[in-house]
């Protein structure tokens, strides 16, 4: 508001200006004696300087406005003070002629300039918008291909430790059924044996993790995925200082996802916006529905990202910190992208940083079936 009102004020001041250059040019005229034909020759040519002003400022309309004011301020003059030397008023209604032509031709070229001035904007700002989207896509390519020859890798190795703890785990079975209950070595193969169901656990996790089959998804309701996410972290945030809020839509549909991945990916970023807040801070998780998608912010009020940050925040084994391993969000980038959405990160205007996961709106196998019911 304060700009229009400032670009008002400029607009008015400058056709003030232009007006009172005319003005001034034509006091000259008035009060110059006819016996001084050079001084009037001098003022009809200054009379131009207006005229150009008025078509640079405004266009075709300015040129002509300024033009027909001077005429009319000349027009008296003339046909006043020099009536008794008719050629010499003639080559003035000339000169004011030319004047009205002058500002026309000024104006045009002006419009003329400034439309393809500001053609050249619009394709700069296209040509920029189309680099940062190539840029982006780029990115995004190269981030997913290190992604899925990460996944490769990682059931590459929890394959190879899948079949050796095998072996392990049956021979542990196999101590066990020759163990005495009463025994006290029995306690520590219990252990053994729950150490190992624990691995096993973390191996088919990991090989979930890398898996991409759509047969899997079901269903999903977003605002449950969140609210029993929070329930799993609120605990490790209140014992460092960290207040977690949820900021729920109540107008979110139910989308097609694999939800335990869902919940990986979610969990992801809320232990990171913890991580990133050790001592104090509000973590705020809210949801919203756009025409297209289903959005999951997670806010922190933690320092925000560096621009090496925001550019490599979702590489693998990128980590800004001392305890971390890098691979939180770039888990959490893969599980949305075979997941058809988007995860983005940026940093707030109020200070911390911003994670936006975009999950597309997809109409359920259920509603597809009763779309096409008889």
């Amino acid at each position: 508001m304060l700009k229009i009102e400032e670009e008002r004020r400029t607009t008015h001041w400058t056709f003030t200006s232009i007006l009172l250059g005319v003005l001034v040019i034509s006091l000259l005229h008035y009060l110059t004696p006819p016996s001084h034909a050079h001084w009037h020759v001098v003022y009809q040519r200054l009379y131009y300087i207006p005229i150009l002003f008025g078509a640079v400022m405004y266009g075709i309309r300015g040129g002509l406005t300024v033009a027909c004011l001077t005429a009319g301020s000349y027009l008296p003059h003339i046909l006043l003070h020099w009536q008794h030397q008719p050629l010499y008023r003639s080559n003035q209604l000339a000169e004011v002629v030319l004047f009205l032509v002058f500002g026309a031709v000024s104006g045009l070229l002006i419009d003329r300039v400034n439309r393809e001035k500001e053609r050249h904007r619009k394709t700069s700002e296209e040509l920029a918008e189309a680099n940062a989207q190539l840029r982006s896509t780029f990115q995004r390519m190269r981030l997913i291909d290190r992604l899925s020859a990460l996944g490769a890798l990682s059931a590459g190795i929890a394959h190879e430790i899948r079949n050796p703890l095998g072996g392990v785990s049956g021979a542990v079975e196999i101590l066990d059924s020759m163990t005495d209950r009463e025994d006290e070595r029995h306690e520590f193969v219990g252990i053994v044996k729950k150490e190992i169901a624990r691995i096993s656990t973390i191996v088919s996790r990991q090989l979930d993790l890398v898996r991409t089959n759509p047969s899997e998804r079901a269903p999903c309701d977003v605002t449950h995925v969140v609210e029993s996410v929070v329930g799993l972290v609120r605990n490790q945030a209140e014992k460092q200082g960290v207040v977690v809020e949820i900021r729920t839509a109540h107008d979110l549909p139910t989308i097609e996802a694999d939800e335990q991945g869902l919940r990986q990916a979610v969990l992801n970023l809320l232990i990171n916006g913890i991580q990133a807040m050790p001592g104090h801070g509000t973590i705020t998780i809210s949801t919203r529905k756009t025409k297209d998608h289903v959005s999951i912010i997670v806010d922190d009020e933690g320092p925000g990202l560096s621009p090496e940050a925001l550019e490599h925040v979702f590489d693998p084994f990128y980590t800004t910190k001392a305890e971390g391993t890098g691979l939180g969000l770039s888990i959490a980038f893969q599980i949305v992208d075979q997941h058809g959405g988007d995860l983005k990160a940026e940093n707030r205007d109020g200070g911390g940083a911003r994670f936006t996961l975009e999950l597309p709106i997809v109409p359920s196998r259920d509603t597809l079936h009763a779309g096409v019911a008889p």
